[in-house]
């Protein structure tokens, strides 16, 4: 199977972040959706009742004064409301675009695999490397997979955003965070690289 050129690759996959961007105005990374997915989780459940309007509570207000001062209410000059500011729209409903997303990457993932005669699901990873330093169980697998993953997320939430984000959305656009952001996880995973090479 042969493969274009690695500056056309290249090329490619910087077109399509700014074509997201230019198109749809969204940044097209990774953790910026699972952050997003997480939120809609998260969100508060809606109020079994919903609460009073601002004129009902201005009556209320306006009939206890009355009741006070032992007025009239039909009297009282009625209390101007304040313009209301404009809300943004409660989120409703499951963000289906970043599901949308996440399901193109499995989806395209596993076609790819499976074109090329190389998709064989397994509840374990095969790599050799990986598998000497977590051992071939599964739980030592998946703790380390964890852990990895917890780390993943502290250093995304920390740096503002994940590899794709920085990596090809951020440089793509010549974002000064995102070059610096890059230079940054690109050395720390070659020195760890040659680390493990010298401890193998």
């Amino acid at each position: 199977m042969s493969f274009p050129p690695w500056w056309a690759g290249a090329l490619a996959i910087a077109a399509i972040p700014i074509a997201s961007w230019l198109l749809l105005g969204q940044v097209l990374a990774v953790s910026g959706r699972v952050t997003r997915l997480v939120d809609w989780a998260r969100r508060p459940p809606p109020p079994a009742e919903p609460p009073p309007s601002d004129e009902a509570l201005l009556a209320e207000l306006a009939a206890l004064t009355a009741e006070e001062f032992g007025l009239d209410p039909a009297t009282l000059d009625p209390i101007p409301l304040p313009p209301a500011p404009i809300a943004p729209a409660p989120a409703t409903g499951i963000p289906s675009r970043h599901l949308a997303f996440f399901g193109g990457l499995a989806i395209g993932g596993a076609a790819l695999a499976a074109a090329t005669g190389r998709f064989h699901p397994a509840l374990a990873i095969a790599g050799t490397g990986f598998s000497r330093l977590a051992g071939p169980g599964l739980p030592g697998q998946v703790a380390l997979l964890v852990a990895g993953g917890f780390l993943v997320g502290l250093g995304t939430r920390m740096s503002g955003g994940c590899t794709s984000g920085h990596g090809l959305c951020g440089v793509s656009r010549l974002q000064p965070g995102s070059l610096v952001s890059t230079a940054s996880f690109l050395g720390a995973a070659v020195a760890a690289s040659l680390a493990m090479e010298l401890v193998r």
